[in-house]
Parts: C-alpha cells; sequence; structure tokens
C-alpha cells in the first residue's frame, strides 16, 4: 500500500492541494538533494512504500539508489531529461490524485491494479502467473499463445505506461479465470486505433459475461480513461459479436476486407 508520496519537483501546487485533500501524507524536498530525500522519508514510510516524484536525472538516480519508485515530471523549463528509470511520466498534475499514485505504486510493486468488480466478475491486470491458463484459452480459440517476456514488457508498458490493455477476467465465485477483456491497438486499416476486445472461454459462454465484463471495460475507458471515443471490430459472419456491439451503444460504421475475411469497424461515442 501507498503510504506517500515524496516531492522533488517543481510546479505541483495543484498536486501537493490534491494529496492533502486525500490524506496522502506528501514531503516536499529540494532538488538534487539525496539525503533529504531519506530524511523526509523517514517519517513516512520504507522507500519501497512511497512514491518519488523526480525532474531531473540527477535526482532519479539518487532516489533509484535508495531504493524509491520513481516517477518523472518533464518540465517543460529543463532540457535533454531521460528519466528512463521512472515509471511513469507526467507532463502536468491538474489530474493526479491518489489513487492514480495508487495504481502506479501497485504496478511498481509487481502486483495487478484491479480494473473494476461487477455482480459476478473481478476484472484485473495479467499476471506470470495467468499465463497457462490465458494461453490454454488463446490456443483452444485459435489465438496466438502469450510468451513470458512479451508478457513482462505488455505489464511494464502498456499498463503501466498506457494505464490499459487487455485484462484477466475471473468469475468472482470460482476464482477462474474465465477470459480477456479491454483496450488493444487494432491494426486492420491503415490507420491503427484503440480498440474494445473480449474473449470469453466456451463453457461461460451465453450467460452474459461478455456483456458484463464489456460495459466495465467501457466505463473504465469512460471515467478513468477520459477517452472521447472507442471503436471494436468484428467479423461479418460473427453474429454474436456484433450484436453485442450493438447493444453496447456501438454503431456499424465501415465495411471491409482483410486477409478474405468481410470485417466491421463499429464506433462509439462517450458523449464528451
Amino acid at each position: 500500500m501507498l503510504k506517500g508520496l515524496i516531492i522533488q519537483a517543481s510546479h505541483t501546487e495543484a498536486l501537493e492541494a490534491a494529496l492533502t485533500a486525500s490524506g496522502l501524507p506528501w514531503r516536499k524536498v529540494p532538488g538534487g538533494s539525496g539525503k533529504a530525500i531519506s530524511k523526509a522519508s523517514g517519517s513516512l514510510g520504507k522507500p519501497k512504500e512511497l512514491l518519488c516524484l523526480v525532474e531531473t536525472d540527477a535526482e532519479e538516480k539518487a532516489a533509484l539508489e535508495q531504493g524509491f519508485f520513481c516517477i518523472g515530471y518533464l518540465n517543460p523549463e529543463l532540457s535533454g531529461q531521460k528519466l528512463s528509470g521512472c515509471r511513469i511520466l507526467l507532463e502536468g498534475f491538474e489530474e493526479i490524485d491518489r489513487e492514480f499514485l495508487e495504481q502506479v505504486h501497485t504496478r511498481a510493486l509487481g502486483l495487478p491494479v484491479t480494473i473494476a468488480e461487477t455482480a459476478r466478475l473481478r476484472i484485473r491486470e495479467m499476471t506470470l502467473s495467468d499465463l497457462p491458463e490465458l494461453n490454454r484459452i488463446c490456443r483452444e480459440n485459435g489465438l496466438p499463445e502469450i510468451g513470458e517476456e512479451e508478457a513482462k514488457a505488455y505489464i511494464r508498458y502498456m499498463y503501466g505506461l498506457y494505464q490499459c490493455g487487455m485484462w484477466v477476467v475471473l468469475e468472482k465465485e470460482s476464482g477462474r479465470i474465465i477470459g480477456r477483456a479491454g483496450f488493444g491497438i487494432a491494426d486492420y486499416l491503415p490507420e491503427a486505433e484503440l480498440d474494445l476486445g473480449y474473449l470469453i472461454d466456451t463453457p461461460y459462454r451465453r450467460q452474459g459475461y461478455g456483456e458484463e465484463a464489456c460495459r466495465a471495460a467501457l466505463d473504465y475507458g469512460r471515467d478513468w480513461l477520459e477517452l472521447p471515443e472507442i471503436s471494436a471490430y468484428a467479423e461479418a459472419e460473427n453474429t454474436a459479436s456484433c450484436h453485442l456491439l450493438e447493444k453496447l451503444g456501438f454503431r456499424r460504421e465501415q465495411e471491409f476486407f482483410c486477409k478474405e475475411q468481410k470485417m466491421y469497424r463499429y464506433r462509439k461515442d462517450f458523449g464528451y
């Protein structure tokens, strides 16, 4: 659990106000001072229980050497920043709050973030221990398996940097993985775009799980990611998926062929 934030960056007034309002402890220390970071953290917790916000490579280096997880601020007044060891890079702080920082910290610990819970489902980020079951579902549905190195990169960059991706869907009562749902990158057409996707294991189909998972993913996309719109693709012969997308409020906008397969492109506007 995140216990606090050490701040070594400028222009953080909005962030400081948000943290104070939410009750998350924070300390602001002089830039470039590794000793100041260590001293400030003493009253908050151990390094791995905290995040350290930095804006220079020197500050990042000092914090990492002491065992802190770093997040970086891309200060436009500074040049040559790399901040390559940071868990995420921020361009401003207007929409950064405690919940966002807790998710960053959870991922830094190597733990999956729970995206949503519905009446019957829990939707969370993938872990390496999920691979055997996920790959069984992929094999049985004619999809490529996920390699361990591919999964590690996906967890670090897709979840860590973009805060989204394809997530694991678990049945709450049994705890079993029953599929995936979330957002991926569709590259069927010349311009790639973010799209909604889902896959439910065969024994759990025709029970409303796909709709339940997709509605939860769409709520997350609207409320957390603040997406103005989202696309979805379906094979024309997959009438069940086409019907579900229309039920979810998508409208068909395009018909095309991909590898001699007739496809439909759908779009949903979130109404911002």
